[in-house]
């Protein structure tokens, strides 16, 4: 028996050292499998952190965008609305024009000299047209492309109308320098035009005595 005894006992000491084997492995794998767990919920959280990142900044983003349309809206209402003030403008500048222009005609035709007219006229015309052009250019914006930020549509839409607002003030001083050339056309044909009329009080004067002696 005790011969017996001598010969298990390798084969239990193998058995226990196969055990302690298989719970090492067993352990290690378990550590594994917490470590894969613990990777695969980082990796969860890390895109979750990015995904609610990229929630935040396109929100940012829209109401970004929504505020700079808004003002490029209301920059275009108030561009349009003194853009059909100055048309309005000149279009009358060219309608005066024209009745000054039948006036130096009339006068033409009663042997008056009106040449100073003239040519003081044709400068005026010019000088309308030089407006209506820079009138216009009025409003004219920068190309935006639909990739396009809402900042640097902001930066697009500040830089445009720095230039509308110095086209603006470009119209509107031509606007005046063309009215104050159509004055000066009246004020050079008002001694043609008293000449004119002292002309015609004569000729009424002697036709009402021719008349009355007879």
């Amino acid at each position: 028996m005790l011969f017996s005894l001598l010969v298990a006992m390798p084969n239990l000491s193998f058995a226990q050292s196969d055990v302690a084997k298989e719970n090492k492995a067993q352990a290690e794998q378990k550590r594994e499998t917490i470590k894969d767990r613990i990777e695969t919920k980082k990796e969860e959280m890390r895109q979750e952190t990015a995904s609610r990142t990229e929630t935040i900044k396109n929100s940012v983003q829209e109401k970004k965008q929504s505020i700079t349309n808004r003002m490029e809206e209301r920059v275009n209402q108030f561009t349009e609305k003194l853009k059909e003030r100055y048309e309005a403008a000149a279009k009358r500048l060219e309608t005066l024009a024209l009745r000054i222009e039948s006036r130096i005609a009339k006068l033409k035709i009663a042997n008056i000299d009106v040449s100073e007219a003239e040519e003081l006229l044709a400068k005026a015309k010019t000088k309308i047209a030089t407006a209506k052009a820079s009138i216009a250019l009025i409003g004219a914006s920068e190309t935006k492309d639909s990739t396009d930020t809402a900042s640097s549509t902001a930066n697009i839409l500040k830089n445009s109308f720095g230039k509308t607002k110095t086209q603006i003030t470009k119209a509107k001083e031509e606007l005046k320098d063309a009215h104050a050339a159509l004055v000066d056309v009246i004020s050079s044909l008002k001694p043609g035009q008293n000449k004119l009329e002292k002309e015609n009080q004569t000729r009424t004067s002697t036709t009402t005595t021719t008349t009355t002696n007879e």
